[in-house]
């Protein structure tokens, strides 16, 4: 009895220590890694939204016919960048025309249309050359026919020698000065992949490209109708109008660029986006001004009429409508104002055109 008393009270202390509850030990991050978790969760959700925007933008359905990649690849279906480039060239025709004080010549304005749209199309079939390990990581470009594997390169240099056959028969119709200006375009066009990967500027690249236009259609008209030796100094309007659409351009851009800017940055490739990201909105407003003034300085030079000082004030309106509104987070927002440049280039030229007929 004495014994088993003995044994129990052994026992208890042992008995004791195996049931009693058991504590839970949590380990405590730092702060740091803390935050640093909560940003990487909010990065990949704000990717994911992002993503989601862009596949919503693109749902339009497959019309599945044996061109439609060819078609893609030229962007034949999507032709408001294509406007982008026609305009320059519309506005030094016009421009040139009052200068001269002659009438429009709307056989040339037609014979740019032609000549804009092959060249903006091989411009397309370039990048996607150039681009086609890289699209295929990006939300927005990853169908690319390229990028997908839907057309070989073979096919797509094929498709680049006709569209630049087509632009050479509409270069040949043109008087030599220009015909020179057009053959140096290529360089610009050719480059402009490239700089994406060198400098933080490469809209810089594609404004001089897509603003050649300016130079070219200027020169179509006033160097068949003045002599050889008046034809530098005449230039001068034109080139206040080149730097006045490569602003133009460095503006609308890089609105479309910040569509992009996640994928891009995670690809190692650069863009004004990435340049101006903290500060957008002084740089946007600097791009405008430069615009306007390099425009109203054109205006001046070619004598134009009140009117198209009426038009510059509602692209000015413009461009302000454009920055009050665009979400440089949205990618709906951000393509949704660069379309809408296409307003901005119709008021200018409408404004060339209404000065010119007035005269």
């Amino acid at each position: 009895m004495l014994s088993s008393r003995l044994i129990y009270k052994l026992k208890s202390p042992l008995l004791a220590l195996k049931n009693r509850p058991k504590i839970l030990y949590t380990t405590f991050s730092s702060p740091k890694l803390v935050q640093d978790d909560v940003k990487a969760r909010q990065e990949k959700l704000e990717e994911e939204r992002i993503r989601a925007e862009l596949t919503s933008m693109d749902k339009k359905p497959s019309q599945n016919w044996i061109l439609e990649p060819y078609v893609k690849l030229m962007r034949l279906n999507k032709l408001a960048p294509f406007w982008l480039v026609y305009w320059p060239g519309a506005w030094g025709i016009l421009g040139a025309a009052s200068y001269l004080n002659t009438h429009p010549d709307f056989y040339m304005l037609a014979l740019f249309g032609i000549g804009g749209l092959a060249m903006r199309t091989a411009g397309c079939i370039v990048n996607d050359i150039w681009d086609k390990n890289y699209d295929n990581k990006v939300e927005r470009t990853k169908d690319r026919p390229l990028a997908s594997g839907q057309i070989a390169i073979p096919a797509a240099l094929g498709l680049l020698g006709l569209n630049l056959s087509v632009a050479l028969s509409t270069l040949l119709q043109l008087n030599l000065t220009t015909q020179v200006l057009g053959a140096c375009c290529l360089f610009p066009v050719a480059i402009y992949p490239a700089a994406k990967r060198f400098t933080n500027w490469p809209q810089t690249v594609l404004g001089a490209t897509f603003s050649w236009g300016a130079l070219m259609g200027w020169s179509a008209i006033v160097c068949s109708n003045l002599p050889q030796d008046a034809n530098i100094l005449s230039f001068l309007p034109a080139v206040f109008l080149y730097f006045g659409c490569i602003n133009w351009t460095l503006f609308y851009d890089t609105i479309y660029a910040f569509q992009d800017i996640k994928f891009d940055k995670k690809l190692g490739l650069k863009s004004s986006a990435m340049a101006i990201e903290k500060r957008p909105v002084p740089w946007l407003m600097g791009f405008s001004s430069l615009c306007m003034t390099n425009l109203a300085l054109f205006g001046w030079m070619t004598g134009q009429e009140p009117i198209y000082y009426m038009s510059l004030g509602l692209a000015a309106a413009h461009f302000v409508k454009q920055m009050a509104f665009v979400n440089l987070k949205s990618p709906e927002s951000c393509a949704k104002q660069f379309r809408s440049n296409n307003t901005l280039g119709a008021i200018v030229t409408f404004g060339l055109l209404a000065s010119l007929l007035i005269k």
